[in-house]
């Protein structure tokens, strides 16, 4: 599970920021939380990222996706066996997403670190990356309830320093430095502690509606397999399709057509797919990721999630992670949203809202609605109208409106 990450001088964040996922001593909502049997420390299922357009939510998302994707996608891409791939595209990973809103970090690296729990042990991995490539990397790990941080190796440039697990497994530390020295290891050694990190961190998913890039190759990619796993999720959500037909032969994705199959007055009707409503091709497109996410215990991170949904589907999917009953495996749900409605103390805990917003020095800032003091400096009420206080701008990251001054101009 996702326990903290930590960023910095990445697009509109130029300091440290961090994300974390640590359940806080606050009493709500307490069983919906995910506890570690091994040593009783309790984890969010969902997070929620509120604030104005441009205030630096969408770059969030990407700085978890640009460390995550970092490491799987060249383990994706090299152990991928099939002859249609002639030519394998350069690998070779650049930092060229740096703030640029002064004179300094334009030339300084990105710096990322993830701290996160799989199979009994606790992993912290970093990566550092400038204009050139990569300039520092590290991977260190204890057993969960322990006290003894073992190092599994660490990186500065192109020189590697291993701990004693890769010494006695005698890795090699000449390799292809334009990609991390974990997806190497991952794709040449049989390490479990390597394999237990690599796994985990290419298994989180990430659904960006930000393009619609979803929905527009959902057709190309429905297979008729899908369709119970589909279906069962649409239908629990309220949306009424009886099942859908996929046509076309198998690999001619040019001439491939999904219909859908509705049932009215006991009769059966098909829709083309492309007619059907963007919320439901939507609620389509993500069925998938939100059934392994639940099934497996993954992390599922989603920018603009509440896009084209209503407001009851949306509780409804952040309800599924709550849910501890359905969400037997500890998986966790990190989304950013504007659909301020849901920002209802009935929804969430305090420490399971966050905001992000620029300065006037466009710098991005990360807080928590747990974080904020009143004016009389006791917390925010776990009672508190969210979204009325945030609307009347007591939490920041509401948007600043110059009132008619273009058009009084």
């Amino acid at each position: 599970m996702l326990c903290q990450f930590t960023f910095s001088n990445y697009c509109s964040y130029r300091d440290e920021t961090i994300f974390d996922m640590q359940a806080s001593s606050m009493k709500e909502f307490e069983e919906s939380l995910i506890v570690d049997e091994k040593d009783g420390q309790a984890f969010l299922p969902v997070s929620v990222i509120f604030g104005p357009n441009a205030g630096g939510k969408s770059n969030l998302f990407r700085a978890i996706q640009r460390l995550f994707n970092a490491v799987s996608y060249p383990i994706f891409l090299l152990s991928n066996k099939d002859e249609t791939i002639k030519d394998i595209p350069r690998l070779k990973l650049r930092g060229i997403d740096a703030f640029r809103f002064d004179h300094e970090h334009p030339n300084e690296p990105s710096d990322f670190e993830v701290y996160f729990r799989t199979e009994g042990q606790e992993f912290r991995y970093a990566l550092s990356l400038d204009a050139n490539g990569i300039t520092s990397e590290s991977l260190s790990r204890k057993n969960v309830g322990g006290t003894r941080t073992a190092n599994l190796f660490e990186r500065v440039g192109d020189k590697v320093v291993l701990g004693s697990s890769l010494k006695r497994a005698r890795a090699r530390t000449t390799f292809n430095t334009d990609i991390p020295y974990l997806s190497f290891l991952a794709l040449n050694y049989d390490n479990d502690f390597i394999k237990m990190a690599a796994k985990w961190l290419s298994s989180a998913q990430f659904v960006d509606f930000d393009f619609h890039f979803e929905e527009l190759i959902l057709e190309k990619s429905l297979e008729q397999e899908d369709e119970g796993v589909i279906v069962g999720i649409l239908k629990a959500a309220g949306i009424n399709i009886d099942g859908f037909r996929v046509e076309g032969d198998e690999g001619d994705l040019d001439n491939k057509r999904v219909w859908v199959r509705h049932i009215v007055n006991g009769e059966p009707y098909e829709l083309r797919l492309s007619k059907e409503s963007s919320g439901t091709r939507k609620m389509m497109s993500i069925a998938f990721a939100l059934d392994d996410a639940l099934k497996n215990g993954g992390l599922l991170v989603a920018d603009e999630l509440d896009s084209k949904l209503h407001p009851k589907l949306l509780r409804f999917i952040v309800a599924l992670f709550q849910d501890p009953t359905i969400n037997k495996s500890g998986a966790q749900l990190v989304f950013t949203s504007q659909d301020v409605s849901i920002m209802r103390s009935d929804v969430f805990r305090r420490d399971e809202i966050w905001f992000a917003a620029r300065g006037e020095d466009e710098a991005s800032t990360l807080w928590s609605l747990s974080d904020i003091h009143e004016p009389n400096g006791n917390l925010v009420s776990k009672n508190a109208a969210f979204d009325r206080q945030y609307l009347s701008g007591r939490y920041g990251a509401d948007p600043i409106l110059d009132r008619f001054l273009y058009w009084e101009d």
